[in-house]
């Protein structure tokens, strides 16, 4: 078969019926694989296959398909031809109109693009030509609330991949931004909806009434009053100071007010339904808002799926989800105000730990969108404009080196964050200083991985893993360094009841290492686990997992909290003897890392180890001289005494599970299916 491109003649052999006569002969799932087609490139062709991917797309069910060489239509050439209205538009219009944009909102939060979406509808290309107010409110609120999530909060977050999000791209639409704030699209809102509802009260008062009209002014009230509650909701996220450019303090009450009011109206609102006028007496669903296609005509030319086809890039046609129905849409938007009141509980953790165990519950049981992982992401971490994310502040307010050094006091409190009267000269602050702001990159990074989708959090946390490996080197030499350095300064305080026994457990102690290693313990257990939840495991692989995950990391980690649990009991009575000896001495604080934290100390006092010991060996000599505070268990203690109950567990299960296919490999009963 001979084809001329330009001067060129090119001779193709058509090469199908060898390839199938060859691909025959292969067994069912096996493929030909070249060495460097490794599994990423297999999981990345699999989410290339996403629908969201295409930009082409078939058009069904929803609207009217175009024969090839039609001419497209603009929208001041529909209203000149009479096939589109601007102004006075019935309460059914405005409705149908409504839900098929919150329909195209909600496919550009999954991921499409907006020349397949939102802008499908003509409407968005010049709204300042619509005479009718409360459509014109509709549309500049829907443009708004879009620009405002793509550039405060998707972007800000960053968050996406290819195969999350093509929303980002926005083919020159126009945004309004000079045109109308914030604040006047809710104003303008608000207006529509009171005056909606004085034409609601007269029409209850007319002497014909006419019920269809009064349930439908009805329905388009909550509908405004909704779309105003969620774009209030959302200015509230990553809210920025007009002087300072810093996020604001997210707000959670505020927050669960609008999500208060947005649960009641969203139980009141009927998703429509268009119908035929045949059909409309055979369905009695009392929970939708039943339309008559014969009423919406004059809007029909609304929504054109091929209105910006030409700016699309080429790509082969396959059928993808546009536009979904209404009452899914609501149903879905209930779901994501269950989903962002229970994020809200990010505000009651106060350590790193109970934050990291909030992201893993929540990115595996509530199964978040891209949307919700950004806002999770930005309440946790807020933007701050040309601010590095390991340099960003906890909810806007802590320092994250501050929050490092704190998590290493409580899990197991070394001498450096909890000797408040330690004399630290300039060197070893600096090389203790450059460690915490070398550790903020990879803590930071990891919560920024847990907020990807699962594929990728696994991708990033083995590149996480590299980060620790090389935390864990500057944790020892940091050991080492402190070593005889703390040694020195406790002796030099001349306390008379210095045991021997205790000095030598703090002086062969790897303080810092043993956190790290803590840490990357947690980070490999995750990154095991998630290969269960993607199925990347084979029949044939499970032996070893089981082996590497019991023997290797749960048998590593009991040890690392064996070891956190006896510096708990052996060193914190002998370091608060220390505090209050030099407390008695009336000698001011010169510690610069206490100095730091304490804030924090005084925020979470009742979780502190040293201040419950303190006040619990304070008290108890109160009462009772002869009480011994050695044989006193701080919060702290109790906590590892769970955790480590609980490592072990997993430890004993694992075992059982490798134990058990090993038997059955050795007695031959274990086969897998070739």
């Amino acid at each position: 078969m001979q084809e001329i491109i330009g001067d060129t003649t090119y001779n193709w052999t058509d090469v199908t019926s060898k390839f199938a006569d060859l691909c025959h002969h292969l067994p069912i799932g096996e493929i030909v694989r070249d060495r460097d087609f490794t599994l990423f490139e297999a999981m990345t062709a699999l989410e290339l296959m996403d629908p969201k991917m295409d930009g082409g797309m078939s058009i069904k069910n929803h609207f009217q398909e175009q024969k090839q060489g039609n001419h497209i239509l603009t929208l001041k050439q529909l209203i000149d031809k009479q096939l589109l209205k601007i102004k006075k538009f019935t309460s059914i219009e405005l409705i149908h109109l409504f839900d098929q944009l919150l329909s195209t909102f909600h496919m550009w939060l999954d991921g499409h693009s907006l020349a397949l979406t939102l802008f499908t509808c003509v409407y968005l290309h010049d709204i300042t030509i619509i005479d009718d107010n409360h459509l014109r409110s509709i549309c500049f609120t829907f443009i708004k609330l879009i620009d405002y999530i793509r550039e405060r909060i998707l972007l800000k977050a960053g968050l996406f991949e290819e195969e999350d999000f093509s929303g980002t791209l926005t083919y020159n639409f126009p945004f309004y931004r000079h045109i109308i704030k914030d604040q006047t699209c809710l104003s303008d809102l608000k207006k529509s909806e009171d005056e909606l509802n004085k034409r609601l009260r007269s029409l209850k008062h007319e002497t014909d009434l006419n019920q269809l009209d009064i349930n439908a002014t009805q329905q388009l009230i909550y509908r405004i009053k909704f779309l105003r509650l969620f774009y209030s909701l959302i200015l509230k996220y990553n809210e920025a100071n007009e002087k300072t450019g810093e996020q604001t303090y997210l707000n959670s009450e505020e927050i669960l007010k609008y999500l208060k009011q947005i649960d009641e109206i969203l139980q009141l609102i009927r998703p429509s339904h268009v119908v035929t006028e045949d059909d409309i007496t055979k369905i009695d669903d009392n929970s939708q808002l039943i339309i008559s296609s014969t009423l919406i005509n004059d809007i029909s030319y609304a929504f054109d799926p091929y209105y910006n086809y030409r700016q699309l890039p080429p790509a082969f046609n396959r059928f993808i989800r546009q536009l979904i129905l209404p009452s899914f849409v609501y149903t879905s938007l209930i779901n994501i105000s269950k989903q962002l009141r229970k994020m809200l509980e990010i505000n009651d953790k106060h350590t790193l730990k109970q934050s990291f165990e909030f992201f893993l519950e929540y990115s595996t049981y509530e199964k978040p969108s891209l949307f919700i992982r950004s806002l999770l992401l930005l309440s946790y971490l807020p933007s701050i404009q040309g601010c590095l994310l390991s340099s960003r502040k906890i909810f806007g307010q802590i320092l994250f080196t501050e929050q490092v050094k704190y998590e290493i006091r409580l899990f197991i409190v070394p001498p450096l964050l909890t000797l408040k009267y330690l004399s630290i000269d300039h060197e070893t602050l600096n090389y203790s200083e450059n460690f915490f702001q070398r550790a903020c990159v990879p803590f930071s990074n990891l919560f920024y991985s847990l907020c990807n989708n699962h594929a990728r959090t696994r991708e990033k946390l083995s590149n996480l893993l590299d980060e620790f490996s090389v935390l864990q080197d500057e944790s020892e030499k940091l050991d080492q360094w402190l070593h005889k350095y703390l040694i020195q300064q406790i002796i030099q305080t001349n306390l008379s009841t210095v045991n021997a026994q205790t000095l030598l457990l703090i002086e062969k102690t790897s303080y810092f290492f043993q956190f790290i290693l803590h840490w990357t313990l947690l980070i490999m257990e995750y990154y095991l686990l998630m290969g269960f939840d993607l199925s990347l495991y084979s029949k044939r692989e499970l032996y070893d997992v089981y082996f590497y995950f019991a023997q290797i990391i749960l048998f590593t980690h009991i040890n690392v909290y064996k070891t956190s649990k006896n510096i708990l009991n052996t060193t914190v009575s002998f370091l608060v003897q220390l505090n209050q000896k030099q407390q008695i001495n009336k000698i001011q604080i010169n510690n610069p890392f206490i100095q730091q934290l304490n804030n924090l100390i005084q925020q979470h006092i009742n979780d502190d180890p040293l201040i419950e010991l303190m006040n619990e060996n304070n008290s108890s000599q109160k009462k009772n001289k002869r009480k011994n505070p050695n044989g006193l268990l701080s919060i702290n203690n109790e906590y590892h005494e769970q955790e480590l109950l609980l490592i072990n567990g997993h430890f004993s299960m694992s075992t059982a599970m490798h134990r058990c296919l090993k038997a059955l490999d050795i007695e031959r009963r274990l086969k897998f299916s070739r």
